[in-house]
C-alpha cells in the first residue's frame, strides 16, 4: 500500500458556457487544479491567516471612521454637522442677556478736561404754541466718540552729499535715528505686524485696510517684505527667549501642522510658561526640534502629550496630558470584548480624577485611583485580544510616573491645555491665511506670534513692543526683551 496520499481533484476550473444548465464560470486559481490533502490544509491555513489579517485591517479602518474630537486629537470642527459642538451646549437654562432686576452698566462720562471739544446746543427760542422757551442752566451732557480722518504722515528726507577738500572722499548725510531705508516707517511696520498676528488679517486685507483708512497704497509684495523685516527685528528678542526655556521650572508643549505651499511637512511648535510663549516653525516633527527649544536636558517639568519625541525626558520630569489620555481611553472603550471593558475602566478613572481635582482633594487621596489605573493598564497589557490596546497600555506603564506628576508638584496641571490654547491663535491664522510660501513667512509666523502671545501674557502693548523692536533694529541698538520684567520696587 502506497504511503503517498491520494490526489484531491478540485474539479474543473471553468464551466462550459455552452451548457444551458451550467453554473456561472468560476475563475481558476493557478496551482489548485490538483493538490494533495496536506497541501490543501496548507493553502487553507494561509488563506485563514490572510482572512484574519484582513479582518484586523477592517477593524482598524472601521475604528478610524469613528474617530472624532471625543476619542482622538481631531478638532471639534471636523466632527461634521451631525454633531453639536461645545459652543452649542447651553450651560444654563436661563434666557440669554440681562436678567430681570439687572441694574445695567453704562459708560461713565469723561471729565470736561478730557474731551477734545465742547459744543453748546441751545433749545429753540419759541415753542410751537408761540410762547418763548426759557433755557435751563444745567445742560444734558452727551458725549460722542468718533474717529477723525486718518492720513498717513509722509516725510521726505533730503540727503545732501559733500566732498572732502583734502582727500576727495565723498560723504552723504545719514538718515535720522529710527528712519528705515525703505518706504514703510517703524510705526507702520509695527502696525502691519499687529494686523497680521493679533487681528489675523491676510496680506491682501492689510493692504486694503491701509489704503482705505490711511490712504497708503502699498502692494502685497511690500506687505510681505514688511513681515520679513519684522521677523529680522524680532530675531534677537526671540533668541533670548528661547535661551531661557531650558532653565524654566515649568513648561507646557504642543505642536500642530502649519504647511508651506507645496508641502505639508511644516510643524509649528509651542513652548509655554505662565509669562512667556515661544514658537518655532520647522519642516520636522523630530526630537531635535524639541531640543532646539528647551534643550536636550531641560531643568524643569514638561507637560506634554504621549508623542514619542518627549520620551528622552525622564518620566518623573514629565506630565502626560490627561485630556489626551481621556480620548485614548474613549477609543479603547469603543472596542469589543475585554479591551472595551478595560477602556471603560480607564475612562471612568479619568473622569473621577478630574472630579477630585475640581473638588481640591489632597494628593494623598488619589492613591486608590492610582492603583486602580495601574491594575487596568496591566490588564490591558496582558490581554491578547487587541494588540493596539496592549501596546497603548504597555507604553503608559513604562511612563507611569509621568501620569501623576501633578500630585507631586502643585504647580503642575494634569493637562497641557495651556499650550493648546496658546497655539489656537496660530491655528486661526492658518485657517484664514492658508499656508506660508517661504522661509521668510515661516519666521514671521513663529517670531511675531511669539511676541504677540508673550505680550498678551505679560499685559504689554504689542504695537508698542513691535515699534521698539523695529526702531532698535533700524538703529542697530539693543532691542527690547521678551523676558518677564521684575516688578518695580519701592
Amino acid at each position: 500500500m502506497s504511503s503517498v496520499p491520494d490526489p484531491v481533484d478540485v474539479g474543473p476550473s471553468r464551466v462550459d458556457s455552452t451548457d444551458p444548465g451550467a453554473s456561472p464560470a468560476v475563475p481558476s486559481i493557478p496551482g489548485l487544479e490538483l493538490l494533495t490533502l496536506p497541501q490543501c490544509h496548507e493553502v487553507i491555513g494561509r488563506l485563514a491567516a490572510q482572512v484574519d489579517g484582513l479582518q484586523a485591517l477592517v477593524a482598524v479602518l472601521q475604528e478610524r471612521l469613528k474617530l472624532d474630537s471625543t476619542n482622538s486629537s481631531k478638532p471639534p470642527s471636523s466632527d461634521g454637522p451631525g454633531r453639536g459642538n461645545r459652543a452649542q451646549r447651553r450651560a444654563s437654562e436661563r434666557a440669554r442677556g440681562a436678567q430681570k432686576g439687572h441694574k445695567g452698566s453704562f459708560r461713565a462720562l469723561l471729565d470736561e478736561s478730557e474731551v477734545d471739544q465742547i459744543i453748546d446746543c441751545a433749545p429753540p427760542s419759541v415753542c410751537e404754541c408761540g410762547a418763548p422757551v426759557l433755557a435751563e442752566r444745567e445742560p444734558l451732557r452727551h458725549q460722542v466718540f468718533d474717529v477723525p480722518p486718518v492720513r498717513a504722515q509722509v516725510n521726505e528726507y533730503r540727503l545732501y552729499s559733500g566732498c572732502c577738500t583734502g582727500c576727495g572722499k565723498k560723504h552723504r548725510a545719514p538718515l535720522p535715528a529710527g528712519v528705515p531705508s525703505g518706504q514703510i516707517g517703524a510705526r507702520a511696520l509695527a502696525l502691519i505686524g499687529s494686523l497680521g498676528t493679533h487681528y489675523h488679517l491676510t496680506q491682501f486685507k492689510i493692504r486694503d485696510l491701509l489704503a482705505q483708512v490711511a490712504g497708503v497704497d502699498f502692494s502685497v509684495g511690500a506687505i510681505s517684505q514688511a513681515h520679513g523685516k519684522l521677523a529680522q527685528a524680532l530675531a534677537t528678542p526671540v533668541h533670548e527667549a528661547v535661551g531661557s526655556l531650558a532653565a524654566a521650572p515649568l513648561l507646557y508643549m504642543d505642536e500642530t501642522r502649519y504647511p508651506r505651499e507645496g508641502s505639508n511637512g511644516n510643524w509649528v511648535w509651542g513652548a509655554v510658561s505662565p509669562k512667556l510663549a515661544v514658537y518655532s516653525l520647522l519642516p520636522s516633527r523630530a526630537r531635535y526640534v524639541i531640543d532646539s527649544l528647551i534643550g536636550a536636558k531641560p531643568q524643569g517639568i514638561v507637560v506634554c502629550d504621549r508623542y514619542c519625541g518627549y520620551a528622552h525626558i525622564a518620566p518623573e520630569q514629565r506630565q502626560v496630558c490627561w485630556a489626551h489620555l481621556l480620548r485614548d481611553f474613549a477609543r479603547i472603550s469603543e472596542r469589543k470584548g475585554e479591551p472595551g471593558r478595560i477602556g471603560a475602566k480607564l475612562l471612568g478613572a479619568g473622569y473621577v480624577l478630574f472630579r477630585w481635582r475640581t473638588a481640591d482633594k489632597p494628593a494623598s487621596a488619589f492613591a486608590p485611583l492610582q492603583r486602580r489605573v495601574e491594575r487596568a493598564l496591566i490588564q490591558g497589557r496582558e490581554q491578547s485580544v487587541c494588540r493596539r490596546t496592549a501596546a497603548t497600555c504597555a507604553n503608559l506603564l513604562k511612563s507611569l510616573p509621568a501620569l501623576w506628576t501633578f500630585l507631586r508638584d502643585s504647580r503642575v496641571e494634569p493637562t497641557n491645555n495651556d499650550a493648546e490654547r496658546a497655539l489656537r491663535s496660530i491655528v486661526i491664522k492658518r485657517k484664514i491665511s492658508g499656508p506660508t510660501r517661504s522661509r521668510r513667512g515661516d519666521e514671521f509666523i513663529a517670531r511675531a506670534f511669539t511676541a504677540h502671545e508673550t505680550c498678551r501674557r505679560q499685559g504689554r502693548d504689542l504695537w508698542d513692543f513691535l515699534h521698539q523692536a523695529v526702531t532698535a533694529w533700524i538703529d542697530k541698538t539693543a532691542p527690547p526683551s521678551l523676558l518677564p520684567q521684575p516688578a518695580p520696587t519701592g
